[in-house]
């Protein structure tokens, strides 16, 4: 029996042996192969955390504000009617230039059609003169000359799928700076600001982040991604293990080469980043799914259904938009908010958490567009029918509603949209969708999967455990990190190739 054993423990070492032989021999391997991938990776990581900084943001974060004037103001319905429109998709009422405006949606249709309450006067090109309107707004520049206003229905090279909003105008002007604002008019928001710094900066990180210089063969690029992300895995395991037995053996030479000193101490210090970087990476890289443009209920609310209620006409609202209700229109109106609600910052390297204004949004209320009668939970409802809309579910599967007003947790910046309804479904998954009741628009779906990945790429990834003390702390440690990962790869690749032109390809691996 004590012979047996012997024999087992003997069998372990040797097997133990052979495991470290395999690992010193093949991690240098592991790290050629995977370093200029993590050289990349993390230059970018020292360059996120800049870019957010130096990137464009809008000068005035909130939409304009202004008094919607509507003493004599002609009903929608009369004023639709004389311009032939039978039925909208939505109507909004603003206030601009010192007059107000009925904006009027149709559905399938980009473009927005612009009448002057009092007078029903159509303004020709509305749409386009509010969204340069906007834009000057947004950066706070009414000097510059406008080059040029064009519509956006699709994403693009220059206007990525992160940005989430569609239809939008790209607004240029004659800058310096080539500063130009992508800006949505109803509701009036901005959804990204561009100038040539940002758009470099940003080209040169999609290149190395995401190596975007392959985006026309995607499927190509995500197992590339994924090969080199599991050779860093095993290159960080293996590092560590050789750490960890080199010290346990006492084998740890003050008098190896310096190179070799910094690559070790370095690396070990880097390495619990390096294996949450590639694990969330990996999960997130399997987990995502293409960004299409987000759906939107169309709305066919007849035009006669549209009447000037007095409690909308005389309640000093500060939006009015209408919205559909089961079969009948019905507005939605909020009142001047005496400081304006914080807006979503611009721009796709910005994280940033702004909450907007609750109070005022839970003052919104919804009238009926024909008898201005109140109705009752109205803000609800609407969410849950946009939801049974999106998802098919009966309401009676709903556990659990609630209004969202700031990013954080399972709905986080990069949704965009604020304020918005959270609906939760009695699934095994706790299906939840995510709806703007002043769109109409699908702003998320989450599932359990989906709240795991994203707490995954959120903390392991992006550090938002880190959130506690401040962004500039949290991104001082990230580009920290990443400029770990970036010497010790540099430090890895000198060695390599010292070694290689020392002993020849032959002998690297012994």
């Amino acid at each position: 029996m004590a012979n047996d054993n012997m024999e087992m423990q003997e069998d372990s070492r040797k097997l133990f042996r052979r495991l470290n032989g395999w690992l010193f021999r093949y991690h240098r391997w592991f790290g050629v192969v995977s370093c200029l991938a993590m050289i990349l990776w993390g230059a970018s990581g020292v360059m996120h955390p800049i870019m957010s900084r130096v990137n464009p943001t809008p000068v005035n974060m909130a939409p304009p504000q202004a008094s919607l004037e509507l003493h004599g103001a002609l009903a929608p319905a009369e004023v639709l009617a004389r311009a032939g429109i039978s039925e909208v998709s939505g109507l909004r009422i603003i206030g601009w230039n010192d007059a107000t405006y009925y904006q009027v949606s149709f559905s399938g249709q980009s473009g927005r059609r612009y009448f002057a309450v009092n007078s029903g006067t159509e303004l020709v090109d509305g749409d386009v003169k509010y969204a340069e309107y906007l834009a000057r707004h947004f950066i706070g520049d009414t000097q510059s000359k406008l080059r040029s206003v064009s519509l956006i229905t699709q994403f693009n090279n220059d206007y990525l799928d992160i940005n989430r909003l569609l239809p939008v105008y790209r607004v240029d002007f004659e800058r310096d700076d080539g500063l130009h604002a992508y800006v949505e008019t109803s509701p009036p928001r901005v959804s990204a600001l561009a100038d040539d710094r940002k758009i470099m900066l940003a080209s040169l990180f999609r290149f190395m982040h995401n190596w975007e210089f392959m985006r026309n063969a995607d499927g190509v690029r995500i197992t590339l991604i994924s090969m080199f992300l599991a050779v860093a895995l095993l290159s960080s395991l293996s590092g560590i293990w050789m750490y960890g037995f080199m010290w346990k053996r006492g084998t740890l030479k003050t008098q190896h080469q310096p190179l070799r000193r910094w690559h070790r101490t370095v690396g070990i210090i880097i390495s619990l980043s390096a294996l949450l970087f590639v694990v969330s990476a990996e999960w997130h890289l399997l987990g995502s799914k293409p960004r299409t443009v987000q759906p939107v209920v169309e709305n066919h609310i007849p035009s006669i259904q549209l009447d000037m209620p007095d409690n909308v006409r005389h309640g000093g609202w500060g939006k009015i938009n209408l919205v559909q209700m089961e079969d009948h229109g019905a507005y939605q109106l909020q009142p001047m908010q005496e400081k304006p609600a914080a807006s979503m910052s611009s721009g796709e390297h910005d994280h940033s958490s702004k909450p907007k204004d609750s109070q005022a949004i839970r003052q919104m209320v919804y009238v009926d567009s024909r008898s201005g009668a109140v109705l009752d939970d109205a803000s609800r409802k609407h969410a849950v029918q946009l939801a049974k809309y999106f998802s098919g579910l009966p309401d009676d599967k709903v556990t659990q509603t609630s209004q969202i007003t700031k990013f954080e947790g399972e709905y986080g910046f990069l949704n965009k949209r604020l304020p918005v309804w959270r609906v939760e479904y009695a699934t095994s998954d706790h299906l939840t969708y995510f709806v703007e009741t002043a769109t109409g628009a699908l702003a998320s779906v989450v599932r359990d999967a989906d709240r795991a990945e994203g707490w995954s790429f959120s903390y392991l990834h992006k550090y938002h455990w880190l959130d506690f003390a401040g962004k500039d702390v949290r991104d001082f440690v990230m580009g920290l990190f990443g400029l770990g990962n970036l010497v010790i790869a540099m430090l890895g690749l000198w060695m390599f190739t010292r070694r290689y032109r020392k002993n020849g390809v032959g002998n690297v691996g012994g």
